[in-house]
């Protein structure tokens, strides 16, 4: 993986990385929303007042680097900072912006700082020190360099706030890097970063996707890639093992495509004909973890089952999620839970005209639901897709009625199989023949017949 700055055209490259040193610019667009950063006031772990502590939670890797306490790292806004230099050592810390899809907008921001290490020198201070920060990336990437303001003083902060880089995210929850660029004499005197924090213009949501079709599960451990089917095993361990959260930026209801439910039915009469029925109609659900394992070539059990019968703790999970989600705060019973499946039963009564054809269709209403599960005791994050029946929105139903085709019309134009069989007085032409009109100044009348 390599660092890159991306950027939209031209010599916006060079400019991004100059402007480093200005405030971000303010968010003006309605559909700019918070990214999450994990700990980017680096206040864990808790580090004495005037000490230092060894870590940053949320960041990679985590094992390794320093936190300064409120007292010694001076920000003007109390927080804790992290250094970029320990140990006699320069550092790298990753992270990554969780919820942040492929193809959004982000900008990052943060404060900088000199060290107020009292072992550093004067003239490690005096004209501030460099770090690189980057979008981690594949391919060949620039390697842009910030600078923060010097102090005169050792020991004494000198924060710049608002520090801003801005990128085209390449993945999902893409990841970001702060790397020291101090030489290798620095020790462990470097700068200090913290108030790390994102926003973002999400990327369209793609209504494209078939719900058979569905974005693969993606999981991580840390900020670590890791096999879907660990999560999934994790979260499956007992009922409150995982939390699953949605995205509500990426989920949505809509109309699937509409399909014929139920018998084609020729009219091949005079009359109009009632067709009283009683039609079922099976929804039935999609999830990326079930297609996951099907990919896999290993399906879950029971064979092409929903989700709540072959992982039903990962299942309920979602459900308790998306009660959340719709404002359900308690995760107690609801007026629009989630459905897996549906089977709705709906008497019918079409009318069809003679020398029609009738049918009916169903445009069912579904909801596309994106989240991810989280394990804060191991530190796994699963980000899944499932596709289910709507319960807030009705389906659609429609007649369709038209014209015989010409096979139809022979078809009912045929040959009587037996003698007591009526052929509709069917012509050479095998079409239904119309009932002639009255004769010229003759009136008519109806009479009712009596059985």
């Amino acid at each position: 993986m390599r660092r890159q700055l991306p950027c939209a055209t031209g010599s916006v490259l060079l400019a991004a990385a100059l402007a480093l040193t200005a405030p971000a610019p303010a968010a003006h667009a309605a559909d700019t929303v918070e990214a999450t950063v994990p700990n980017g006031t680096f206040a864990d772990p808790v580090a004495p007042d005037n000490g230092t502590q060894a870590g940053h939670a949320g960041w990679s890797p985590d094992g390794t680097g320093v936190v300064f306490g409120k007292g010694l790292a001076q920000h003007p806004q109390g927080y804790q900072a992290a250094s970029l230099n320990w140990n006699g050592a320069p550092l790298t810390m990753r992270t990554r912006l969780w919820g942040v899809r492929k193809g959004s907008t982000v900008t990052l921001t943060w404060d900088d700082s000199p060290s107020t290490y009292r072992g550093c020198k004067p003239e490690q201070v005096k004209d501030g020190q460099t770090y690189n920060v980057a979008l981690i990336t594949d391919g060949p990437a620039p390697d842009p360099q910030v600078t923060t303001k010097g102090s005169d003083s050792v020991g004494t902060a000198n924060w710049t706030a608002g520090r801003a880089f801005s990128f085209t995210a390449t993945e999902d929850n893409p990841m970001v890097s702060f790397e020291s660029a101090e030489p290798a004499g620095a020790m462990s005197c470097g700068p200090l970063i913290t108030n790390v924090a994102a926003r973002q213009t999400p990327a369209p949501v793609d209504k494209k996707v078939r719900k058979e079709q569905l974005p693969p599960p993606k999981a991580y451990r840390g900020n670590d890639p890791l096999e879907p089917g660990v999560a999934v095993d994790d979260c499956e361990g007992s009922p409150t093992t995982c939390t699953f959260t949605v995205d509500k930026g990426y989920s949505y209801q809509y109309y699937g495509q509409t399909r014929i439910v139920g018998e084609v039915y020729l009219n091949c009469t005079r009359n109009a004909i009632t067709d009283d029925r009683k039609l079922e109609v099976t929804e039935p659900p999609y999830d990326s973890l079930t297609q996951y394992y099907a990919l896999k070539g290993a399906p879950l059990l029971p064979s092409r089952s929903e989700l709540a019968k072959s992982r039903p703790n990962v299942a309920g999970q979602v459900e308790a999620g998306f009660s959340v989600a719709g404002g359900n705060t308690a995760a107690v019973s609801t007026s629009n839970p989630l459905t897996w499946s549906r089977t709705t039963s709906k008497p019918m009564n079409p009318v069809i005209q003679p020398g029609e054809v009738s049918w009916i269709e169903v445009q069912p209403a579904r909801e596309r639901v994106a989240g991810s599960f989280t394990n804060s005791r191991n530190n796994y994050r699963l980000d899944a897709a499932f596709d289910v029946p709507a319960t807030s929105l009705p389906d659609r139903y429609y007649q369709r009625t038209g014209p015989l085709t010409e096979v139809e019309l022979k078809r009912c134009g045929a040959d009587r199989p037996t003698a007591d069989t009526p052929d509709n007085t069917a012509g050479p032409d095998k079409r239904l023949t119309p009932l002639d009109a009255p004769p010229a100044g003759l009136a008519t009348r109806t009479v009712p017949l009596t059985p």
